[in-house]
């Protein structure tokens, strides 16, 4: 499998009025085709959202099926259209520590022709949540406006959604559980140098409530 190819081809652009993100094609039902990504990008300027898939074909979300999945950082928004897209192939099998992982997405003021994809190992995968869902620790560089995009394994299957970059302070709080309680410092000190995510199963949880009722 062209691992590479499927993820461009899955990963799409999510521009609002202030700045843009990005998304996963995972689910489609006749025209309609539905886009996992992170709640952060779509939370605002509702009206002013636009999904630009892979061959620069720029497409109005449906508004009324953007939806946050549960309390976490994920959203799914879906759009109409008659040509025929490829889905990102979900991953039945949890990612494993030391696995090679693939972040896909559009960062920064990018434009559909600057689509990267980086390439890093699974480095954590906690044994409690961060709060809103993340839990997935990797090495690969994520830059702002690769939020909502995939993260592949080396098979080309989805198992997570990028949310956070390296090196955050935490002072802050980022890396609290979300139980309260604080990691250990040798345990913080691998959480700063990791790139953050949240892992498919969180979706394939919480999707079947809200995409069934469309």
């Amino acid at each position: 499998m062209d691992v590479e190819k499927l993820a461009r081809q899955t990963t799409v652009r999510i521009k609002t009025g202030k700045f843009s993100g990005s998304g996963a094609i995972v689910r489609s039902s006749g025209q309609i085709y539905t886009v996992l990504t992170s709640w952060h990008v779509v939370a605002f300027d509702r009206g002013d959202r636009t999904i630009v898939t892979w061959d620069g074909i720029l497409h109005k979300p449906l508004l009324s099926t953007v939806q946050r999945l549960g309390n976490t950082d994920l959203a799914i928004v879906q759009f109409r259209s008659h040509k025929e897209y490829k889905l990102a192939p979900i991953s039945p099998e949890p990612a494993a520590v030391s696995e090679t992982v693939l972040a896909a997405g559009f960062p920064g003021d990018s434009e559909v022709d600057a689509w990267v994809m980086t390439r890093g190992v699974v480095s954590l995968v906690l044994p409690k949540s961060l709060p809103q869902g993340y839990s997935l620790g990797y090495t690969n560089e994520v830059k702002i406006g690769m939020s909502g995009g995939p993260i592949f394994n080396a098979k080309g299957l989805l198992v997570g959604i990028n949310g956070r970059g390296k090196y955050r302070d935490p002072n802050f709080g980022v890396y609290a559980f979300e139980d309260g309680s604080e990691p250990t410092p040798e345990l913080l000190e691998k959480m700063v140098k990791s790139s953050w995510g949240i892992p498919i199963s969180i979706y394939l949880q919480l999707a079947s409530f809200h995409l069934g009722s469309y």
